[in-house]
């Protein structure tokens, strides 16, 4: 973090990035918990190939950096081992309880239900319950991004270009139809970039999951991100979505989901963010493996709960007799 503090300027275009992402991840509505919900109600797998575009472009735009000079590293790959398969059910176990993941719970922020402000401080305690009981992250091997996939990233600014000039006719011209989800995702991918650039792989699940694990203490340039990202996300709900009602029981699932997800994120180890953003598009395998037992845990959540929902109603039913 020490290179936020090279220059007043340097600092602003990190807080403008952050912001940025945080807008992006309102208006696309980027969550895991929504991209499953979206293939399991309508069969359709648009939104969670969404947010493997938004890992690609990352890397895509990383390699871009990279050829001009910038610095560009990923996270470290982690060992594969049974942590890794219960990481990310816990993880997805956490985010359908907080009825959202990493991501979306900044969403839900930006759209004022203020119920997911307890996510990461859930977050964080998961994180410190793991290294108290368990210990620190194992040990790691670093990688640049995936300069293989140059190809398929090729293939992805095509349709996406492709993409946007359709949705450019059908608005008539105007550019407001150009805003959707899968653009969203592309600017969370660039935005997370410059981040990179400027202050190394910051996701504020790995800040957060660095500081509980001793690998150094928060900066305080890294509040400022954080307070940024919280910034954008409220700034793109403006107009769009009002004031949530706090309910405590609702702030429990919010806070013993982000729990959760904090210990999932500590075993694999990264937020699904994180593992998003980095693990999948540099085909780390930790993080392929950890988001399919995330999507089956948040899937098996879903229809359990529909179950549930489904007894209840059927049991009022009986106790309220014929009509």
């Amino acid at each position: 973090m020490a290179e936020l503090l090279a220059s007043p300027l340097t600092l602003l275009v990190a807080l403008l990035a952050a912001a940025g992402m945080g807008f992006a991840i309102h208006h696309g509505g980027t969550c895991m918990v929504a991209a499953v919900n979206h293939l399991a109600a309508k069969g359709s797998p648009s939104k969670l190939v969404a947010l493997v575009e938004c890992g690609l472009w990352a890397s895509a735009l990383g390699l871009v950096a990279a050829t001009l000079g910038f610095g560009f590293t990923a996270s470290p790959a982690y060992p594969i081992g049974a942590g890794t398969v219960v990481g990310g059910l816990l993880l997805g176990l956490g985010a359908w309880l907080n009825d959202a993941c990493v991501f979306g719970s900044i969403a839900r922020i930006g759209g004022r239900d203020w119920h997911y402000l307890l996510t990461p401080p859930g977050f964080f305690l998961g994180s410190l319950l793991h290294f108290n009981l368990v210990g620190a992250f194992p040990a790691h091997e670093m990688q640049t991004a995936g300069f293989g996939l140059a190809p398929l990233f090729a293939v992805l600014a095509a349709a996406s270009l492709l993409a946007s000039w359709r949705a450019l006719r059908r608005g008539g011209g105007s550019l407001a139809g150009l805003w959707d989800y899968r653009h969203a995702t592309i600017a969370i991918g660039f935005a997370f970039v410059v981040l990179v650039v400027l202050a190394g792989p910051w996701t504020y699940t790995e800040a957060l999951g660095r500081v509980t694990h001793g690998n150094g203490p928060l900066h305080w340039s890294e509040g400022l991100l954080f307070a940024a990202l919280l910034g954008g996300a409220i700034l793109g709900g403006r107009g769009r979505s009002s004031a949530t009602k706090l309910v405590p029981r609702r702030a429990l699932l919010c806070l013993a989901g982000g729990m959760l997800m904090g210990i999932g994120g500590s075993l694999v180890p990264g937020g699904n963010d994180n593992l998003i953003l980095v693990g999948l598009p540099n085909l780390q395998p930790h993080a392929w493996i950890a988001i399919t037992a995330m999507v089956l845990a948040i899937a098996t959540g879903l229809q359990a709960g529909k179950l549930l929902r489904r007894v209840h109603r059927d049991g009022s039913e009986r106790r309220a007799g014929p009509v």
